[in-house]
């Protein structure tokens, strides 16, 4: 067997793990500037304790946040639904360090807002995995990047954006100078266009809006503020992947356009900023216990 039939297998048996609720919770998340509305980032749908969220990078909305700039949220239809005001996101102050580690953001989305979301779902506590991965775990993310992305030029005109769905795996190099890392709060995933294959197991190539070949990761803005999923692990036979459900485990949060790597902040950094902001929703938490 040649090594395109080969990759091909694989892609195919690989395939059979991803997520299909992937992109159902799934949102883009866009900035009104009128009469344009251009993309911000990617975030996902997350319910606890009868209360829904839209969860993402705190530094995909804090600009627009700061300038008190409309955000909305794609519902897959032809309307975005707003999400103004009252976002709740992580700070340097609470971990008495200059930066903040978690980077992350939620919105609690009101009864109405909620009825628009139908047909989408909310990621819930069987969604997600809070133990540590392995070094040698598969991950997809579901994003909306922004060389796909054309704003809209009037206020009649709806925003496009073009999702891309990545599978890659653990980032095992060095982390010295990946400024910001900490194990305890991130886990780190490969992105290099080396590894891009088609699903024939050709070698893929990711093209912008305007023809240019894209540089990965550099040109992968916009897909920060989506969830990251386990699918997998190397060290186990794909026969056995099934064996194990995909689980959400963290929320893409930056990259390291250097190194090739991505960051990701782990699921625990959005449960306590919600237990934070949320007090009525602790007893419901506390049966999260990692």
């Amino acid at each position: 067997m040649d090594q395109q039939l080969l990759q091909a297998d694989v892609n195919r048996r690989v395939r059979t793990q991803v997520p299909p609720d992937g992109w159902n919770v799934t949102v883009a998340i866009v900035v009104a500037n009128r009469p344009r509305v251009h993309l911000l980032g990617t975030g996902s749908l997350f319910e606890i304790g009868g209360y829904h969220f839209v969860v993402t990078a705190a530094h995909v909305i804090k600009a627009a946040h700061d300038h008190d700039k409309t955000i909305g949220i794609s519902s897959g239809n032809e309307y975005f639904i707003s999400v103004h005001g009252n976002w709740v996101h992580s700070s340097s102050i609470q971990f008495g360090s200059i930066d903040d580690p978690f980077d992350v953001a939620v919105y609690r989305l009101p009864p109405d807002s909620v009825e628009k979301l139908k047909g989408k779902r909310f990621l819930r506590r069987e969604d997600v995995d809070f133990d540590a991965q392995s070094s040698t775990a598969v991950f997809s993310l579901f994003g909306f990047p922004g060389i796909w992305a054309e704003p809209s030029r009037s206020e009649a005109e709806k925003v496009s954006v073009k999702a891309l769905e990545y599978t890659t795996y653990a980032y095992d190099g060095a982390t010295e100078s990946l400024i910001g890392y900490d194990a305890k709060y991130h886990l780190l995933l490969g992105l290099t266009d080396t590894d891009l294959t088609q699903e024939d197991g050709s070698r893929a190539t990711i093209v912008a809006r305007d023809g240019r070949v894209v540089t990965i990761p550099r040109d992968m803005k916009g897909i920060s503020g989506c969830a990251v999923w386990t699918i997998g692990d190397l060290s186990v036979p794909l026969d056995q992947w099934r064996n194990r459900q995909p689980k959400v485990v963290a929320v893409e949060t930056g990259i390291y356009q250097g190194s090739q790597v991505v960051r990701a902040t782990r699921w625990i950094a959005v449960t306590t900023l919600i237990n934070e902001a949320f007090p009525e929703l602790r007893p419901a938490l506390n049966l999260w216990t990692p």
